[in-house]
């Protein structure tokens, strides 16, 4: 008899005549074991699912690509900038001083004010195209020393245009100092603004109580 079969069959009294022998029962296979337990759920369907982007965040990207600082584009004050500043229509500046203060001194203080800003804008404008001009020459200067014959001729094409700029830019100043020209243009519309704004007080303070 094995060592097994021992302690298979071991009597509980020794002294009991009708010993009764204590059967263990063999283990059974996982198949036949009874379930008493419900079967423990996957990790999957313990937890649920978390989506990506709350713990990952990701980058916009960046649609506009950063120009290198050479490409920077650079603040340009030319004959164009010039145009710009004398087609402002100053009418409706002119009609809200008036209302503020109504006072003729007033009115060309702020004349003065027109004219000082243009004198600063064209000094600003000439001090960019004598730069301008500057560094044209020296690119005429190194590439015609490389025989690139064409870029030469392009760049002196580019050269008279500057210099005719600058030549427009010089009789609008000399327009502003003699006080007519398109100088004017700011200054005649603050003005017919300003007187706007005059009849506008004497109105309704006036005219229209007695109608």
């Amino acid at each position: 008899m094995s060592l097994f079969d021992f302690f298979k069959r071991n009597p509980v009294n020794s002294g009991s005549s009708d010993s009764k022998e204590t059967l263990i029962p063999e283990k059974l296979d996982e198949a036949e074991q009874p379930t008493m337990l419900l079967e423990k759920p996957s990790v999957a369907e313990e937890r649920p699912e978390i989506p990506e982007h709350i713990f990952i965040e990701y980058a916009k990207p960046n649609l506009k690509e950063p120009m290198d600082q050479n490409e920077e584009k650079q603040d340009v004050s030319d004959l164009q900038t010039l145009y710009r500043y004398l087609e402002q229509n100053q009418d409706k500046k002119g009609y809200e001083d008036a209302l503020i203060n109504p006072d003729s001194s007033y009115m060309e203080e702020q004349v003065t004010y027109i004219n000082n800003e243009l004198s600063l804008l064209i000094s600003k404008i000439r001090t960019y195209y004598v730069r301008h001009l500057r560094n044209i020459d020296f690119h005429i200067d190194t590439r015609k020393r490389n025989g690139m014959l064409e870029t030469v001729d392009e760049l002196l094409t580019h050269k008279e245009t500057v210099l005719e700029e600058m030549r427009i830019v010089s009789s609008i100043e000399e327009d502003s100092r003699n006080g007519k020209g398109l100088s004017q243009n700011p200054i005649l519309s603050y003005r017919k603004g300003f007187r706007n704004g005059f009849a506008a007080i004497t109105y309704n303070t006036v005219l229209s109580k007695h109608k």
